[in-house]
């Protein structure tokens, strides 16, 4: 790709601090050159996942961790964990979901500390706390979160450490500026000890208003189901990196060990400009040099009209896939195999995704999978075995 045709096509504002280096403003609406990538196969590895009649994915099943040793998923809302190998076979499996003091009503946040061998689950809003268990899911304690908490997601930041992230407190639709002058919700995320829960520090991002979950701008009081109007943050990890991009920010910002908050870029339009269409950034992957992001884009009132008509609100979404070139401020639409999904705590480099046995026969049969590929071998034979068994895992490693 020639120089002269980047810089004729892509058009960067700067907003330049004292002695500062420029940050990049990046235009959601522009258009931008293509860049193409590509993954090695020799560095993408399959795991299934063994099935039991306890160790059984449904269709809320993810995955939350996966390491040299470890691979940790979660049915959701049932309230299973399910520890494999990095061969697939099972370590443990506990549903501990129940009302007593040591048990969670349900999963909002959960964290593998593998270091200690323990699990943080944060739980039920109500109950403010965070219960910790053993590999095997033996009670071990629980941390009360500080006073005026509404945390809902929990991050392993380090061995004695976790990062957790404070909701918008009042759940209305539109901007939220009630109540922004409480410390959890002006300085949402904060530092809290392993041991018991205290607040450690606060991490340096102080927010004017907040943007709550339930994003129905100019919508009053109605949030159909099946319409996008949830924005939830994606604040990921990556390695022992973290990535926070709050939907109440324009700006995104890495997050390293020493606690230091680097800004990378800021998006424009502001995500408090329009209050009828919404523009929904979305970081699902970075590696040493590159972050990768995806945007939403839809008319709130042509996405309820839709929905009002049992139409696919997808229809009325549109969807475009970006990548910065940390090292040079470049921006690009991502061509080839380039990797797009939901984020997991994995080393770096590392990207993670499975797939259904259902999903995967159905790509075989309509064509999807490589010929000649490990993914099209793996499929062709559990369709000839016709049992239902666990998702199988890749790990690419970029």
């Amino acid at each position: 790709m020639k120089q002269s045709f980047f810089f004729m096509s892509l058009i960067f504002l700067f907003a330049c601090h004292q002695q500062q280096r420029c940050l990049v403003i990046f235009d959601l609406n522009k258009k931008y050159p293509e860049l193409e990538f590509s993954h090695d196969d020799n560095k993408t590895q399959y795991v299934a996942l063994e099935t039991t009649t306890e160790v059984l994915a449904d269709r809320d099943f993810r995955i939350v961790y996966v390491s040299d040793n470890r691979i940790v998923g979660l049915n959701r809302h049932r309230g299973d964990v399910f520890i494999f190998n990095r061969e697939g076979r099972v370590v443990s499996f506990f549903n501990n979901k129940g009302n007593s003091g040591i048990e969670y009503i349900n999963v909002r946040s959960i964290v593998f500390d593998e270091v200690n061998k323990e699990i943080f689950i944060a739980d039920h809003s109500s109950r403010n706390r965070c219960v910790v268990y053993t590999e095997d899911g033996k009670f071990l304690r629980q941390l009360r979160f500080p006073t005026g908490s509404q945390i809902t997601d929990l991050y392993n930041f380090d061995d004695q450490t976790l990062l957790a992230y404070n909701e918008v407190r009042i759940k209305t639709s539109g901007w939220v500026t009630k109540g922004i002058e409480e410390i959890n919700q002006k300085m949402p995320y904060v530092f809290l000890s392993k041991k018991d829960g205290d607040e450690v520090s606060r991490v340096n991002l102080s927010l004017s208003k907040r943007i709550s979950y339930y994003h129905m701008l100019g919508v009053e009081n109605y949030t159909p189901r099946g319409v996008f109007v949830n924005t939830p943050n994606t604040n990921v990890k990556y390695g022992r990196e973290f990535i926070i991009h709050d939907r109440s920010s324009d700006t995104v910002f890495l997050l390293t060990q020493d606690k230091k908050m680097t800004p990378l870029f800021t998006t424009t339009p502001s995500v408090f400009k329009d209050t009828k269409k919404i523009v929904f950034k979305y970081v699902h992957f970075k590696t040493d040099r590159y972050l990768f992001l995806m945007t939403m884009k839809y008319n709130v009132h042509k996405a309820v009209e839709v929905y009002e008509k049992g139409q696919n609100v997808s229809s009325v979404v549109r969807t475009d896939f970006f990548v910065v070139d940390l090292q040079t401020d470049e921006i690009f639409t991502p061509v080839g195999s380039h990797p797009v999904g939901r984020e997991i705590d994995a080393p770096e480099n590392t990207f993670v995704q499975f797939y259904f046995v259902g999903h995967l026969v159905d790509r075989l049969d309509n064509g999807k999978l490589e010929d000649g590929s490990e993914l099209k071998r793996i499929a062709q034979a559990l369709k000839e075995k016709k049992e239902e068994v666990n998702p199988i895992v890749e790990i690419i490693k970029y």
